[in-house]
């Protein structure tokens, strides 16, 4: 074990020997009668915690000292790999939601504090460097919901040192507004119709069709795009071959693009999910333009499935081969309620583009839509080196708390973990 390591371990015990001391005190604390023991108690956990988050800050840079060192001897032999030597990944957290369908900030505001108490102290995570919402954010894509997502975020924002142009957001299928929708079709007799029947946009009832307003129809999103500006500061643009969007992070060598598979929904046509060939274009067109991409480690973000039993699934999976050849190396996705983890191979071979496909779960769908044996579900990604860890977390009572989601076999005879790992 080289000094570093031994160095890490130390600071690991030591923090382990806090965390046991600040949990101890907390309970004398809470039985303790005595208001003047109380102020007491209440001081030195204050002094401890301080001391905790200078232990965790040494662990962090010693990690980030390896990542470097670590990093420098990957070889181009990986066709795979978006790095090149002397690049590395630092310690990155992000968290992955999908799925919320948030109601009400009473909803908002409970949910914040069981992820907030799960993050703090079952995965010692004090600071998030990215968030991923992977669609379905509201539940009817009104702005009484989207209110509640924007309390829930702000507070993780405060206590978490997120910042808003780090956070990541995609609309799902619940994110467009169905009445709005509704109201962009016009019924029209078609004998007095005389214009070309695009069956895309006709719903032929007969004697009469509905014609859709295309310009309204664009509205449906209009109020998700309401709630992107008010946390990022920019509409999300209503415009279809414009809903690709880049989000990178310079100090951490990574690019996200977020992409809206939901952008051919509406009430008649609940399964189109797909994504917009032109968006896809002019995007891939700009990463491979800019020389600040090159060296990225890329995952694309969207709503709907590849792989699915049911038909609101993508079928045209062609976009993926193009992801691929542009370096994208993983995909993050929501909408079927439960966590799951697939691969796409684009070379067959041991060394060839591939991308981990990764789905979170439902964040806060009502129990009536939660799939049999897969509870309420959460993400939170742990990028390093040349690592990624995703652990799964899952909460089965309404007013309960996180626990470990230990679902992922490790091969026949040993235990299923809560989390799975993957190179990149």
């Amino acid at each position: 074990m080289t000094n570093s390591q031994d160095l890490r371990q130390q600071l690991q015990e030591n923090c382990e020997l806090l965390q046991t001391k600040i949990l101890y005190l907390e309970k004398e604390k809470i039985v303790n009668a005595d208001p003047i023991r109380g102020f007491q108690l209440e001081q030195e956990i204050k002094k401890l915690r301080v001391q905790l988050k200078e232990l965790k800050q040494q662990i962090e840079e010693l990690e980030q000292a390896s990542a470097t060192v670590s990093q420098r001897e990957v070889t181009g032999e990986n066709l795979n790999s978006a790095l090149t030597p002397g690049i590395a990944i630092p310690l990155m957290h992000i968290l992955h939601l999908s799925d919320l369908h948030f109601g009400t900030t009473d909803e908002a505001y409970n949910w914040y504090d069981q992820i907030a108490q799960d993050l703090y102290s079952e995965l010692n995570c004090e600071k998030l460097d990215a968030l991923i919402l992977s669609g379905d954010i509201a539940n009817k894509s009104i702005p009484q919901e989207y209110e509640a997502a924007k309390h829930f975020l702000n507070n993780l924002c405060q206590e978490f040192q997120l910042q808003p142009e780090n956070i990541v957001m995609v609309p799902g299928n619940h994110d467009l507004n169905w009445k709005i929708a509704e109201a962009a079709y016009t019924l029209v007799r078609r004998k007095d119709y005389t214009e070309s029947l695009d069956e895309n946009y006709i719903i032929d009832k007969g004697e009469y069709i509905e014609v859709v307003d295309q310009e309204k129809y664009k509205q449906r999103f209009t109020h998700f795009s309401k709630f992107y500006q008010d946390i990022k500061g920019e509409p999300y643009p209503l415009e279809y071959d414009q809903q690709a969007t880049l989000h990178h992070f310079p100090k951490q060598n990574l690019l996200i693009l977020g992409l809206n598979s939901a952008w051919q929904l509406d009430h008649h046509y609940r399964s189109r999910a797909g994504i917009n060939a032109c968006a896809l274009t002019k995007v891939l067109t700009q990463i491979r333009r800019n020389q600040d991409y090159k060296n990225c480690v890329k995952i694309a973000v969207w709503h709907h499935p590849l792989n699915s039993a049911f038909e609101d699934r993508i079928k045209d999976a062609g976009f993926m081969e193009r992801l691929a050849q542009a370096g994208f190396r993983f995909a993050l996705h929501g909408h079927i309620h439960k966590a799951e983890n697939s691969l796409y191979s684009y070379d067959v071979t041991t060394s060839g583009r591939k991308l981990n496909i990764i789905c979170a779960g439902t964040f806060g769908a009502p129990i009536r839509e939660w799939v049999p044996g897969y509870p309420l579900q959460y993400n939170l990604l742990k990028l390093e080196g040349n690592k990624l860890t995703v652990n799964t977390r899952r909460r089965e009572e309404l007013n309960g708390a996180w626990k470990p989601d230990a679902r992922w076999l490790m091969g026949a005879g040993r235990n299923p973990l809560p989390y799975y790992e993957m190179e990149l």
